[in-house]
C-alpha cells in the first residue's frame, strides 16, 4: 500500500507572514487597497469619477464628553447613505509648523486612526485640507505622514504661486502611494481652463493607474490640437470651482458661464471639474437664497444642478438638511439636531380642580437659523435630505449624467438654466437629457423644439426622469411650463 505524505506548510505560512510583517512600514498604506473596491489597485476604475465629497468641520461634529473626531465617526453611516465617495475634513494641524500633529480640541492621532478604520470599513475615502503655510521644506514629510497613515489625498487651498509648488510636491508624493490618492487644487478663474497651470508630464513620472496619452487632431480652425485621451500623471486630479458660492442671488447670466467652464475643464484633459455651491468661506445657500415661501423648493433646485453637471460635487456639511448660517457666530447651538425629538408628554388626567380660562398666545414661530432634525429629515420621505438622496443615486448611476457632453441654452432673458447632457453615442438606451431650471418666483412659459432642432438633437418630448415639484406626465417641447423655482430632468424622446 503506497501512503501519501503532505508536505507540512505551515513553516511556509510563517515565512510568509514575517515577510508581511516586515513590510509594516507600508501597511498602512494599504488601507485604500481592497479587491473589488474601486480605486483598490484590483480594479481599473478611478473612484474619483462621479465622485461625491463631503466636507466637514471637525468643531461642529463634537459630541458631548467626546472629540469632534469620534463625533465623525459616528455619522459615518448617515454620511455614506448620502452616496459619498470620500469626506473631506478641514484644517486638524494645530499650526503649520506642527503639522504632524492634530489640534488637541479635534482629538489624537489614535481618534483619527479610528476614523479612518471606521471609514475605510464602510467603502469611504478621507480627504485632508493642508494649511498652505507649511514650509516647502516639510511638505514631503508631512505629506508622507499622513498618506501613511492611510489618507486618500490633499485639497489645496488658494491659486497663488506657492499653492502652485504645493500642489505640485503633493501631486509627486502622492502619485507613489497604491490606492489611487488624489489631489484637489482650486481652480484658477482668471485662466482659460486650457491655460490652468498643467505641468508637461515626463515618461519617467507615470504612475501605475494614470495613463497619459495624447492624439493630434485638426480642429474646427484648421490648427492642430492635442485630444488627452486620459487624464495625466502630473496634474490634480480635480480642480474645485466654487463660483456658486459666491453668488447672492439665484441668476441665469451668471450660472451659466459656470456651467460651460466646467465642460471646458473636462474638454482639456488634465484635470477633471469638482462643483461646489456651498463652502467655508461662504454664505450658506438656504440663508443666501431662501425668502420664506419657497425655501425647500430653492435648496432641492440649488441641489439638482449641483448633482447634475459635468462636475464632480462637494458638498458641504448640512447643506442637505437646509443648515442656514447662524445669526450668531459665537452661537453654541449645533447645526444639526441627530437624533428625534422626544414624543410629546402624555396629558395629565382630568381632574374637578377649576382652572380659569386663559386666551391662547401665538406660538413663537421657529427662528430661521434652527438646526433641522436629521432623523426627521430621514422619516420624511419627502425631505430635502431624501431629495439629496434621489439626486446621488443618478449622479452615480447614469450615465449621461457620468460622461455626456454638456451643452446650455440661452434663456437668460426668462431667468431659466437650460442644460442638455447628450451622450456619446445617442439610443433608445442613451437617449439625451434636458434639464431645465426656473430661477424665479413666478411660473415660466417654455418652448425649446427650435433649440433641439438647431443642436441637432431630435425629439418632441421629454419623458420625465426627476422632478423636484408635484407633477405627473410627459412635457412637450413646444410648450412647457415651470412652477417657481422647480427643476425637471427629462429624457429627450420622439
Amino acid at each position: 500500500m503506497i501512503t501519501f505524505h503532505r508536505t507540512p506548510r505551515r513553516p511556509f505560512l510563517l515565512c510568509f507572514a514575517c515577510i508581511l510583517t516586515a513590510a509594516s512600514p507600508f501597511a498602512a498604506t494599504q488601507t485604500l487597497a481592497r479587491p473589488g473596491w474601486v480605486g483598490s489597485g484590483i480594479t481599473t476604475d478611478l473612484w474619483w469619477k462621479r465622485a461625491i465629497i463631503y466636507e466637514i468641520n471637525p468643531v461642529d461634529f463634537g459630541p458631548a464628553g467626546d472629540s469632534p473626531l469620534h463625533g465623525i465617526a459616528h455619522r459615518l453611516d448617515y454620511i455614506h447613505s448620502l452616496g459619498t465617495d470620500a469626506i473631506l475634513l478641514t484644517h486638524l494641524q494645530p499650526d503649520p509648523t506642527h503639522a504632524e500633529t492634530i489640534d488637541p480640541t479635534l482629538g489624537t492621532l489614535d481618534d483619527f486612526d479610528d476614523l479612518l478604520r471606521e471609514a475605510s470599513s464602510r467603502h469611504l475615502r478621507v480627504l485632508l485640507d493642508l494649511d498652505p503655510a507649511i514650509p516647502a521644506a516639510d511638505l514631503p514629510n508631512v505629506a508622507r505622514f499622513w498618506l501613511n497613515r492611510g489618507i486618500a489625498g490633499f485639497h489645496v487651498i488658494g491659486t497663488n504661486d506657492t499653492a502652485r509648488a504645493q500642489a505640485s510636491t503633493l501631486r509627486t508624493t502622492a502619485s507613489s502611494y497604491l490606492g489611487q490618492r488624489i489631489l484637489i487644487a482650486d481652480a484658477d478663474l482668471t485662466l482659460t481652463a486650457t491655460a490652468q497651470p498643467q505641468p508637461e508630464p515626463q515618461p519617467s513620472t507615470r504612475g501605475r493607474h494614470h495613463a497619459h496619452s495624447r492624439s493630434r487632431k485638426q480642429s474646427s480652425t484648421g490648427t492642430t490640437t492635442h485630444a488627452y485621451t486620459a487624464l495625466d500623471t502630473q496634474s490634480p486630479q480635480l480642480l474645485l470651482d466654487d463660483r456658486p458660492g459666491a453668488i447672492t442671488t439665484l441668476n441665469a447670466a451668471a450660472i451659466r458661464p459656470i456651467i460651460d467652464h466646467l465642460q471646458e475643464i473636462q474638454q482639456a484633459g488634465h484635470s477633471l471639474p469638482l462643483l461646489a455651491t456651498d463652502g467655508p468661506s461662504f454664505t450658506r445657500s438656504m440663508s443666501r437664497y431662501a425668502d420664506g415661501h419657497h425655501d425647500l423648493a430653492i435648496a432641492r433646485l440649488l441641489a439638482t444642478f449641483l448633482f447634475t453637471t459635468r462636475a464632480e460635487s462637494l458638498l458641504y456639511y448640512g447643506q442637505e438638511l437646509g443648515v442656514r448660517t447662524s445669526s450668531s457666530p459665537d452661537a453654541v447651538t449645533p447645526l444639526i439636531q441627530w437624533d428625534a425629538p422626544p414624543p410629546p408628554a402624555k396629558p395629565a388626567p382630568a381632574t374637578e380642580t377649576y382652572v380659569p380660562y386663559k386666551p391662547p398666545t401665538t406660538a413663537a414661530s421657529t427662528p430661521p437659523d434652527a438646526a433641522p432634525n436629521a432623523a426627521l429629515e430621514d422619516a420624511d420621505p419627502n425631505s430635502l435630505l431624501n431629495w439629496y438622496r434621489q439626486l446621488s443615486t443618478l449622479h452615480h448611476g447614469n450615465t449621461t449624467l457620468a460622461s455626456g457632453t454638456s451643452l446650455t441654452i440661452n434663456r437668460d432673458d426668462q431667468n431659466v438654466l437650460v442644460l442638455i447632457r447628450k451622450p456619446k453615442v445617442v439610443s433608445a438606451n442613451s437617449p439625451v437629457l434636458v434639464l431645465l431650471f426656473n430661477l424665479t418666483p413666478q411660473p415660466v412659459q417654455l418652448s425649446l423644439k427650435a433649440d433641439t432642432t438647431k443642436l441637432g438633437l431630435r425629439g418632441s418630448f421629454l419623458r420625465t426622469v426627476l422632478r423636484s415639484y408635484d407633477g405627473i406626465g410627459t412635457m412637450h417641447l413646444d410648450e412647457m411650463t415651470l412652477p417657481p423655482y422647480g427643476a425637471y430632468i427629462g429624457e429627450l424622446r420622439y
